[in-house]
Order: structure tokens, then sequence, then C-alpha cells
């Protein structure tokens, strides 16, 4: 119940589920919501979908970022989701992207990019992107 003994989890993947389970299930799960209330629970909730997304977002770029296919794309819109990762924003992007070899192509991809080099509307920029879902994009 308290982890007395064990070593922490060096996986956020793993950290998250444990915390997910620690505040929704079993008896600390109950005395959580009755002290704290089902509106802390539900934050709490909403923090770790939050947390999830950029470890799947983190996944998704890892391996693109060495599997993907190269292309360069241009920036046809950008809108900010209001999302910040690492202090980074989260933004969704417009892309007319052309591939190495094939067609052109046009997406739309939430992402997060630096601070302060956030990509403008006529930006060049370089990506990789899954030829099987051309929706996964990852900014290199």
């Amino acid at each position: 119940m308290f982890n007395f003994g064990k070593k922490p989890s060096e996986d956020p993947q793993e950290a998250l589920d444990n915390a997910k389970k620690t505040l929704n299930k079993g008896i600390t799960g109950g005395l959580t919501k009755a002290f704290m209330g089902k509106d802390f629970v539900d934050k709490m909730n909403n923090a770790m979908d939050q947390g999830q997304a950029a470890i799947d977002m983190q996944k998704s770029g890892a391996w693109l970022a060495q599997a993907g296919m190269d292309a360069t794309a241009e920036v046809t819109s950008i809108q900010d989701t209001g999302k910040l990762i690492n202090f980074n924003p989260v933004v969704k992007l417009g892309l007319k992207v052309q591939p190495m070899a094939g067609p052109a192509f046009e997406t739309v991809v939430e992402t997060m990019v630096s601070k302060i080099a956030v990509p403008r509307v006529g930006d060049t920029i370089k990506i990789k992107y899954n030829p099987m879902d051309p929706s996964q994009i990852a900014v290199v």
C-alpha cells in the first residue's frame, strides 16, 4: 500500500499507470475521493490524461525520428492549442508536405514546437512521416 522497500519506477508509463490505479481503485482511491472530493480526483485524472498524451506523442515522435520518411513541408496554418509540454507550446500545424519521392499531400498535425523557434505560415520545415499513415508527422 505504501510501497515501503520498493524501488521507484524509472519508466514514465509504469509510473503513470501506477498513479492511475492508486487514485481510482481500492481503498486509497476511495479515501482520496471521500476526503479530497470528486472534483479533485477528476482534475488529477485530467492531468494524468495530459501526461499520457505527452508520453504517446514522445513515443510516436521517437519512432518517426528513427524510421520515418524524410520530407519538407510548407506551413500553411498554425493554431495554438493552449497546451504546454516542458514549457514548449503544442500547436496544430497545417502542412503541405513534399516527400522525397511521391506526390505532395496536405495534412494537419498537432505537435510540440520549440518556444524559441515557433514556425510561421510560409516557413519550410524538415519533417519525418509515417508512409502508412501520413497524419503521423514529427518535426525535426
